[in-house]
């Protein structure tokens, strides 16, 4: 005979779910097991058959984003939501795949074996995920400033070997005045901080020593403004950011 294991209950009113981008697959007790598709109108049909089984708390598995909206919905039903790093369960032995994904969620953590993950809710959620778009499009802009020292070094500018970041204060001014036609090379070290006109001056006037291309030039400046585009966006965000933050604090004040 297969050996059973069996748990302890410690959360009486449990169920497990599974999460995927087209179904949804939920345990009240560890042995059924119900689908629903990822659309509202199944996400409702899921709080309502969680319901009528006597349901009050959940797990499921933290997958990408699409635990968020269905979290959402459970916790506006009154349905607690546990939410479960991925990891908790693959370390368990035995965890199952696939449908069965659900009934082994339900079981071990009505056992109380898995920890809930900490889940930002409200404004605090909004700028969580504010944050993270906003490294995202720092990371983007990352590209084209990689494209910009390409096209400098295509054309033999050496700024990267000079300067700090070629993206900063005194190198941007720089590239700007070269996409614009200027080429005299006093005249783009004028343009630096005054720190690196006195200790490297130099320096700077041999990296701008260079074989000037149209062709490398118009990628310069196509470069540059997808940079100040996400530059802008950044900015963008960063006022939403503060408009939440300013919220919560005028939320807070209105407690005390």
């Amino acid at each position: 005979m297969a050996k059973v294991t069996v748990f302890e209950t410690v959360h009486e009113n449990a169920a497990g779910i599974d999460i995927g981008a087209a179904k949804i697959f939920v345990s009240p007790d560890g042995i059924e097991v119900r689908s629903f598709d990822t659309f509202t109108s199944g996400y409702y049909e899921c709080v309502e058959y969680l319901q009528e089984k006597g349901k009050t708390e959940v797990a499921m598995e933290a997958t990408g984003v699409y635990w968020i909206a269905l979290y959402t919905m459970l916790e506006s039903c009154g349905i607690k939501v546990s939410l479960i790093n991925p990891k908790e369960t693959k370390q368990v032995k035995g965890r199952k795949t696939d449908v069965r994904d659900c009934r082994w969620i339900q079981k071990i953590f009505s056992a109380g074996i898995l920890r809930s993950s900490f889940i930002p809710e409200g404004k605090y959620m909004e700028i969580r995920h504010l944050v993270r778009e906003r490294l995202d499009i720092i990371d983007m802009g990352s590209t084209y400033v990689n494209k910009m020292q390409k096209c400098l070094e295509l054309m033999n500018i050496k700024l990267k070997e000079v300067i700090s970041q070629i993206h900063g204060v005194s190198g941007i001014k720089m590239i700007k005045a070269i996409i614009e036609g200027n080429r005299d090379k006093d005249y783009l070290l004028s343009l630096c901080d005054q720190k690196i006109r006195k200790n490297k001056p130099e320096l700077i006037l041999k990296a701008l020593e260079a074989n000037y291309n149209d062709t490398y030039l118009f990628i310069l400046e196509e470069n540059m403004k997808a940079w100040e585009y996400h530059q802008k966006k950044i900015q963008v965000i960063d006022k939403r950011i503060e408009q939440l933050l300013h919220e919560l604090c005028q939320e807070k004040q209105m407690l005390k």
